[in-house]
């Protein structure tokens, strides 16, 4: 039988060279789960406050590096929120420092009153392709049959559609942005390293993690009578 010795470190004990080792062979310790998960929430609770609900479940996204990246959502909107909500900045009542390049649609004012008093509703909603990552929005043309004939309405409708698209897909932007810099935070060495510390892993002194060794320690003192 022989019997060897050998000393573990925890993270903070290791020197720098070793530290570096162990970052490196664990640089996705944080992005192995379901890491996107509050960036997802912040991106809902971002949405809700000028009138957009959005379902987490069709939240989806490919990143972050290769072409045909990007992401996409469904969402409903209302109209009028939305309006009000642009108008305030009322996003800024959840993140006061975010910065959204968002603006009011250039109809015709009665339109819009219409709108604002939830006298002509259009049913709009953010919708995502099955194929593709990006977004697009689409409005229900079933007008109520005292609008019909109206020209004016069915042309600003065209243009009102083609705003809430620029609409989604600044919106799709930023929680695309939003993604990819969550994950390189939870890559960088500061994150890597804060999760390696709090998960409380034990390394040799080269920075190797001895997960496997603590394994066979423990199952040696098992069975040795």
């Amino acid at each position: 039988m022989k019997i060897i010795q050998l000393n573990l470190y925890e993270f903070a004990e290791l020197e720098e060279t070793a530290k570096k080792k162990a970052i490196e062979a664990d640089r996705y310790i944080n992005v192995d789960y379901s890491w996107w998960d509050f960036t997802y929430d912040d991106f809902i609770s971002i949405c809700e406050t000028i009138g957009i609900t959005v379902d987490k479940k069709n939240i989806f996204f490919r990143g972050f590096y290769s072409q045909g990246d990007g992401s996409g959502f469904v969402a409903e909107i209302g109209l009028p929120v939305l309006l009000d909500g642009i108008v305030n900045q009322k996003w800024r009542e959840y993140a006061p420092k975010l910065e959204l390049d968002l603006s009011l649609p250039e109809i015709d004012g009665r339109v819009l009153k219409l709108i604002r008093e939830s006298k002509l509703d259009t049913a709009p909603q953010i919708t995502h392709p099955h194929r593709g990552y990006y977004v697009k929005a689409e409005l229900n043309e079933n007008l109520p049959h005292s609008f019909h004939g109206y020209p004016l309405i069915e042309k600003q409708l065209d243009v009102l559609e083609d705003w809430l698209i620029k609409i989604a897909e600044t919106l799709n932007h930023f929680l695309y942005k939003s993604l990819e810099s969550e994950y390189e935070y939870q890559t960088t060495d500061q994150a890597v390293a804060g999760a390696l510390e709090a998960i409380e892993y034990w390394f040799t002194s080269d920075g190797k993690k001895a997960t496997r060794l603590e394994s066979l320690s423990f199952k040696n003192s098992i069975e040795t009578p």
